[in-house]
């Protein structure tokens, strides 16, 4: 429950974040390669569940020329890490072209009460090679080739639905993001519902996309997973916020609001300090 949650949260479990909100601190961002101004994005989502704090996912993206790489960490709190305690940790790099992004390497790494689980993934024209530390069995519930064609890594995908680039008059909320996290394959698609003005704990206040948020599961999960029970639509408001620096990003579109129903209660997801250019946009 709790990992599906941080995945409807981040649309990509991602990964990925702060170990406090007022001063994030997550790993080493690897540099991008892309030269010329840089277009940067930083954040932090506080998430809860009916009231409760469950912990942070941050994320700072950055875009230069050609090029993108991101950085996260998601952390546990309060009062989940008496059942449940982890750190994700994850970066990325990639290519940007037209209105996609072509990811080259991703690398997470998952620590909780149970285990150390390291991932890397690597894109080449001859497809990607998976690295993982304990070894995946990807025999048991298979993706093809076919289904991992074309797709990005958790980080990369958030990254993507961050950066607004395949937003359009026909898709306000952007394109459908096409995930392949080195084991599972899913869809997140993002339906637009209207324009909206919201104000939330994390500070923003001003106008807002608002979406729907649809997670489809193809392949790589137990046959049985979900079986009987659907998956609750997530409701996200995406604010649109301009990049001055001159890089190839002109505006984002931030999820400064997330929630869902759960049989918990209400999950519900603000972001808090979020900055944009090296400039703060919430309060």
């Amino acid at each position: 429950m709790l990992k599906r949650l941080f995945l409807a949260t981040s649309l990509s479990v991602v990964p990925f974040a702060a170990q406090a909100v007022d001063a994030p601190a997550p790993p080493t961002e690897p540099v991008v390669q892309g030269s010329g101004p840089t277009s940067t994005v930083q954040l932090v989502w506080q998430v809860y569940l009916g009231g409760f704090n469950l912990g942070n996912i941050g994320i700072k993206s950055s875009f230069a020329g050609n090029s993108y790489s991101a950085v996260s960490r998601l952390k546990t709190a309060g009062v989940v890490n008496s059942f449940y305690e982890a750190i994700i940790d994850a970066t990325t790099v990639g290519a940007v072209g037209g209105n996609g992004l072509v990811p080259q390497k991703y690398d997470s790494n998952t620590n909780n009460e149970k285990t150390n689980q390291k991932v890397g993934l690597t894109y080449s024209s001859a497809g990607i090679q998976l690295f993982s530390d304990p070894p995946y069995n990807t025999e048991r519930f298979p993706v093809t080739e076919e289904q991992k064609r074309g797709t990005l890594d958790p980080l990369s995908g958030l990254v993507f639905a961050l950066s607004g680039i395949s937003q359009s008059a026909a898709k306000p909320c952007g394109e459908t993001v096409r995930v392949f996290d080195g084991r599972r394959r899913y869809d997140i698609e993002l339906n637009y519902v209207g324009q909206d003005k919201v104000k939330t704990d994390g500070g923003y206040s001003g106008p807002a996309v608002k979406c729907t948020v649809i997670y489809k599961q193809l392949a790589g999960f137990k046959p049985n997973l979900n079986k009987g029970k659907s998956i609750p639509v997530i409701t996200t408001w995406l604010a649109p916020m301009e990049s001055s620096a001159g890089g190839p990003v002109k505006k984002f579109m931030v999820p400064v609001k997330i929630m869902t129903d759960t049989p918990y209660g209400v999950a519900l997801a603000h972001a808090r300090k979020v900055t944009v250019d090296g400039v703060q946009k919430s309060e």
